[in-house]
């Protein structure tokens, strides 16, 4: 788990500074479930993780800096489904690789769907540092599709036009769209297994041709 080893006086933060930063993760984590961004104070942060105001300026300068930090941890956790995309893909197996990828990260945007929709709205805005949260979460996944589609390309798979590493970050966050819009998308009555089940479907005939 991603965690700053000095504080912002560059004091190395010990055990009980650990434990009161992350009191402030994890509020500023609540506080997300339940509020925009904008109408967090750091006041509001402070109180929820039982510590005062110039506690929480010991760890962190604003609001956005914990979400940060936060998006770091769920980048870390992101990395181990990238493992779908490595398996066999051949026949068959490539709609349960897909399928199984698409099913963990719903459940991963389940987990930290608050904090996604920040790092994706503040990437898209340029803020550097959750522009680089965002890449380096999803690089993984994003070099595994390139190099699937770039063998899918020179099998003759796949149009001569396609390009596999742009092709690579649309599938990526076509499966992300899906997850972060999966309840929007059960409001037209469409059962859970059908949109999991199309969402893979997609994702295996961009990545293979097939």
């Amino acid at each position: 788990m991603p965690a700053s080893t000095t504080n912002k006086l560059g004091h190395r933060i010990g055990a009980r500074g650990g434990r009161t930063r992350q009191s402030i993760l994890d509020a500023t984590r609540s506080l997300l479930d339940g509020r925009h961004l904008g109408e967090i104070r750091v006041a509001d942060v402070a109180a929820a993780a039982g510590v005062s105001p110039s506690n929480f300026y010991t760890y962190f300068k604003t609001v956005e800096e914990p979400v940060l930090a936060l998006c770091e941890i769920a980048g870390t956790e992101f990395q181990p489904l990238a493992r779908y995309l490595d398996s066999d893909w051949s026949g068959d197996r490539a709609f349960t690789a897909a399928r199984a990828y698409v099913v963990d990260v719903l459940m991963f945007w389940r987990e930290h769907g608050p904090v996604l929709r920040i790092e994706h709205m503040l990437a898209d805005k340029g803020e550097p540092g959750f522009v680089e949260t965002r890449v380096k979460r999803l690089r993984r996944s994003h070099l595994a599709f390139e190099r699937r589609i770039a063998q899918a390309h020179a099998t003759g798979y796949h149009d001569k036009g396609l390009d596999p590493r742009l092709t690579s970050y649309e599938v990526a966050n076509l499966v992300e769209s899906m997850a972060a819009g999966f309840d929007l998308l059960r409001r037209g009555d469409t059962p859970a297994e059908t949109i999991l089940d199309t969402t893979a479907h997609i994702v295996v005939k961009l990545v293979t041709g097939r």
